[in-house]
Formats: structure tokens, sequence, C-alpha cells
């Protein structure tokens, strides 16, 4: 069987990390993968486990954009070179993509749905122009709910397969590491507005007085850098904010004292799904999928959205709490790894590629 995942990019982010991660255990689960994309940071790790990446020029967020009909001829080439059985889209314009090569050349394709802005639940194409699939792979029941009442799926076609990570990666010997600050605070991710960091900023002047030490790391790439940074310099504490990039993830993770992710809309959060899994104390926002991850005092601590005040009180809370800092560690390692080990999900796949091709 060979399955050929398509995505706009693989540049920093969660569909990025996805498709890498269920890509490496297809592979050792005897099923040839390929990806396709405009390319992006992701594809040298994706070589480095046998599977190929393949160009095509579909960096576009407008479905209707003339990138779609050019990438048709793209895939094309790609199945004469790699010869794919199934189709596994992942974005928007891809699945549109994917659609359209579907009903040209009868290949059938399975759209993998990350999640829903709310801006995009009211968008008639989204309606009109489905691009579901033969089946629809949702990463939570929240996702697989609303793609059934907001986009009219099938209920009998939504297959929902909660969104998980790889242990592998993170259980490496490497460090953590060398980040000055007490306490080191982390975020990890693609930078956009969507992810809050800009709340995470804006609260760390009150953190600082009461750990003057404290430091903040964000790590990842996006176009929201430049205006993260002049925040920090607009509320003068650019020497304890810190960009970091092309580090391994689980060395940057190992040297925090605490992980925050601040969005103002997440349909999950693998990032902070590995945070939890190396027993780091969370905060996130009451949005989401992030309520799934995280049991307020139990498996981490939620705070309200876009409030930087709320944050600097739940960072004050963990640090100078250690008993409730023990029991969030210990409480969220423990849901980690009862949930959400991708080794043990990797069957659901191939179970819905067989559906597909039977």
């Amino acid at each position: 069987m060979k399955v050929l995942q398509v995505t706009t990019h693989l540049n920093p982010g969660g569909i990025s990390t996805y498709i890498y991660n269920i890509s490496k255990y297809l592979v050792r689960n005897g099923i040839e993968v390929a990806v396709a994309s405009s390319g992006g940071t992701w594809e040298n790790e994706l070589h480095a486990i046998g599977v190929k990446t393949f160009a095509i020029k579909i960096k576009t967020k407008n479905e209707l954009s003339p990138k779609v009909l050019f990438s048709l001829f793209n895939l094309n080439k790609i199945k004469k070179e790699f010869s794919f059985d199934i189709l596994q889209p992942h974005t928007r314009v891809t699945q549109i993509l994917c659609a359209l090569y579907a009903k040209m050349y009868k290949t059938p394709y399975i759209s993998n749905f990350h999640g829903f802005y709310e801006q995009n639940k009211v968008r008639l194409n989204r309606r009109l122009l489905k691009a579901q699939g033969n089946l629809a792979i949702a990463i939570t029941p929240q996702t697989g709910n609303e793609l059934i009442k907001c986009f009219g799926a099938d209920p009998k076609k939504v297959k929902v397969i909660l969104s998980a990570i790889d242990f592998e990666r993170l259980n490496t010997a490497l460090p953590p590491l060398d980040l000055e600050g007490s306490p080191v605070i982390g975020a990890s991710g693609r930078f956009s507005s969507i992810k809050g960091f800009n709340y995470l900023i804006a609260a760390m002047p009150q953190i600082i007085k009461d750990f003057p030490q404290a430091r903040l790391y964000l790590c990842g790439r996006g176009s929201e850098e430049e205006r993260l940074l002049c925040l920090a310099k607009e509320l003068k504490i650019s020497d304890n904010v810190k960009i970091v990039k092309d580090v391994p993830i689980a060395g940057f993770l190992k040297a925090l004292d605490i992980f925050c992710l601040p969005s103002i809309e997440e349909p999950l959060g693998l990032s902070v799904i590995e945070a939890q899994y190396l027993g780091i104390p969370t905060i996130v926002s009451n949005v989401g999928g992030l309520t799934i991850l995280v049991d307020n005092e139990k498996t981490g601590l939620v705070v309200k959205k876009a409030d930087p005040s709320a944050i600097a009180e739940a960072v004050n809370k963990i640090m100078l709490n250690n008993d409730l800092k023990n029991r969030i560690s210990e409480n969220c390692q423990k849901q980690v790894r009862e949930k959400f080990d991708l080794s043990q999900k990797i069957n659901d796949f191939i179970t819905v590629y067989n559906e597909v091709l039977t």
C-alpha cells in the first residue's frame, strides 16, 4: 500500500509534526509513504525515516487559487514516480486539490481534519465544496462533531483518531538546552496570532516583578516573529524574552520549568502533550482541545484566554506551590502515557486505509 500525504508546507507547526509522526510509524508497519508539499524544514527529517518528498506549488490559503489547478499536474507527475493508492490531504487547500484529482482519476482520498477556527465555520464554500474524502479523519471528537454539524458530513464516514505524539522523539538522551532563568518559561509552535504568544509576552512584566530572573523562550518560526520581538522591546523586557530556532524539541522542553500555550483557538495542542509527557507543568487557555488535555489543577492550569494577568498569576501559583507542581507533573505524565501514544494508534490509520480500498 502506498499513501501520499499532501499538505501546504512542511515548516514548523502541528500539521507538519503530525505528518512526520504518522509517516514514521506507517513505514514501520510496511506502508510506503511520501509527502507532497511546497517544502519546508521538516523535509530532511522525513528523508531520514525513508519518506520521499515531492514539490507542489501549493503554498496558498485560497482554495480557488490557480495554484490548485497547477498542482493537479504536479500530482499526476508524482503518480508516475510514486504510484500512490491513497491521497491524504491535511489542509483545506490540499483537500480541494485532492478532491479534484480524485474526481478526475478515480483515486481514493481521506481528508484529515485538524480542527476548525471560528471564522471558517460560517464560510459558505466550506458547505458547498466539502472535500471530505471517501472517509474523513478527525483529530478530536470535537472536530468530528463540528465536521458533522457545521459542514454536513456523513457521520458514518467520519473516523475520530485522537491525535497523539511520538514518545521515541522525546525519549532521546539529549541533555536539556542551556537556558538561563529562574523560572524558565517556554512555548513552542508556529508564530501566528492565533497562538496568543503576545499575551504570554504581555504577562512577563508582572512575572518579572515576582521573579526577577524569569526568562521566556519561544521556540519556532512564523510570520509573527518580528511583532513579538517588537512587543518585548516596547515593554522593555527584551533581555527576558528570546526566540529559539532549529533546536531539538526534547532538549528545549527538558530545560523548562513551565510550558505555556495561551492560544485564542486551538483544536488540540500537540506541543502541550509533548511538554506533559516530560512532566512539565503546563498553563493553557480555556479554548478548544486544550481543555481535553488540561484538567485545572490536576494536569495543568487553565486560564481565561487573552488574559496576561491570569497567565502571570498561574506562573506564580505553580512556582510557590511545590505540592501542586508535583501533582500536576505526575498526573499529566500518566495521562499522556495512557491516552496519547501514537505507536498504539497507528493501526487505526491502517484500518481506515483498508476500508477505502475495499
